[in-house]
């Protein structure tokens, strides 16, 4: 375990109730198959969310070293720079000081809370720490609003999920199409994107070039 981060403010829009519900992900049922063919490879994982036991506990049947970035409850506050105001200095927010580079990147709703005009910086900072071919999977709301923060997800098995959203106030899904998240993510190119039955978009992206 490693890698941590910090605060942000939100403006809602709308009342948001708590809410659970389950979801089909074949994307990473078919990443997850992926892995398992290769029983005897050692995988580094990064997950974005706060540590999990639920996720460490699914991924502990791999080889793997799995590392914690604790940050989606950071990129709802992040805005791109004022004039002579710095950029967002990922390094300090997203540590990747690892000595290995990163096979797969677990990015769960993460990316439709980051400011468009920062995504391509994120992204250039993760892929930095990425081997050649690792993945990043990630969902994207498709349609209407949001939770105003990202939600917490809970792997069920292979290719169900549970999402749980907490109560608080709504704000605007970005609904980026895929050929603009990956102008927005260099480097990254969707080698899966399927649309589930709730709007969300599942994607599994792989690292193409640094």
């Amino acid at each position: 375990m490693a890698l941590f981060a910090k605060p942000k403010n939100v403006n809602d829009t709308a009342p948001a109730q708590s809410q659970s519900e389950e979801l089909g992900c074949p994307a990473f049922a078919s990443l997850v198959a992926t892995l398992e063919r290769e029983p005897e490879h050692k995988y580094h994982i990064l997950d974005l969310a706060a540590a999990s036991g639920n996720h460490i506990e699914f991924f502990s049947r791999f080889r793997c070293r799995y590392h914690i970035g604790d940050v989606l409850h950071v990129l709802p506050d992040l805005s791109p720079p004022k004039e002579e105001e710095p950029d967002p200095d990922f390094t300090r927010i997203l540590p990747l000081n690892m000595a290995d580079k990163l096979d797969l990147i677990l990015a769960w709703d993460g990316l439709n809370y980051l400011d468009k005009e920062l995504l391509p910086q994120f992204s250039r900072h993760l892929i930095r720490q990425c081997n050649p071919g690792a993945w990043l999977h990630a969902f994207i709301y498709t349609r209407g609003d949001m939770a105003a923060q990202p939600m917490q997800f809970e792997v069920l098995s292979s290719d169900v999920m549970r999402r749980q959203a907490a109560s608080g106030g709504a704000v605007g899904a970005p609904c980026y199409p895929q050929r603009v998240l990956e102008k927005l993510m260099p480097g990254f190119r969707a080698s899966q994107s399927r649309l589930l039955k709730n709007g969300l978009q599942e994607y599994l992206f792989q690292v193409q070039e640094y």
